[in-house]
């Protein structure tokens, strides 16, 4: 997994150039930037997409604290969550024994990302933690910087409160009907436990979205 590294001292001029040269385009700043990360995404997207994750939560730590962030579950995640389920997540200072936390990495050439749950088995005294992964159930060391957030809260699908938030995210249900399928086909080719009751609750699921 990726982590953050410190910079040399030996390259720190060279970090300070291209920052003068970004600074001094005719355009905004803010466009200048915007048109970096363009240019670097073209061959390292994932890279991009992790730094930009990281240095928002990092950098402007009080904001992310405050507000957290919500998905659409697009993955079966045994004991945690179907397709479709809306998930909500917070960003804690310090996480916990047995606390669910989202984890992202990219592949060795920083192309493209990937995004776990893992369930915390320990905390180490360098700040970074033991997991086991949800679906796999492998053992991992994740550094601080990996981590998403902490999930709190599942709501299922189809309740009062989903409805209500599943309106207001404006997500098509299309593309949740498509993960609901694609997670059907996943799982008949899987040999998990309970896989029937699972795919029941799939197809169930798909007939209110189709």
């Amino acid at each position: 997994m990726a982590e953050a590294t410190k910079t040399p001292t030996g390259v720190v001029e060279a970090y300070e150039k291209l920052a003068r040269e970004v600074l001094e385009r005719p355009e905004s700043i803010p466009s200048a930037i915007h048109n970096l990360l363009l240019k670097l995404a073209e061959t390292h997207p994932g890279a991009v997409y992790w730094i930009i994750r990281k240095f928002y939560q990092e950098y402007l730590r009080l904001y992310v604290s405050d507000t957290g962030y919500i998905g659409i579950a697009d993955r079966y995640e045994p004991d945690l969550m179907y397709p479709g389920d809306i998930a909500i997540y917070m960003v804690p200072e310090s996480p916990k024994e047995g606390d669910v936390v989202q984890i992202t990495f990219t592949d060795k050439d920083e192309v493209s990302v990937y995004v776990i749950h893992g369930r915390v088995l320990r905390c180490n005294e360098d700040r970074s933690i033991q997991i086991e992964d949800t679906s796999t159930g492998e053992d991992y060391r994740v550094v601080e910087w990996n981590i998403l957030g902490k999930l709190v809260k599942v709501i299922p699908f189809g309740s009062d409160e989903w409805q209500e938030l599943f309106q207001a995210s404006g997500v098509p249900k299309e593309w949740v009907a498509a993960s609901v399928e694609g997670n059907i086909t996943s799982l008949q080719k899987s040999d998990i436990s309970g896989k029937d009751e699972v795919i029941s609750e799939l197809r169930s699921r798909l007939e209110k979205l189709v």
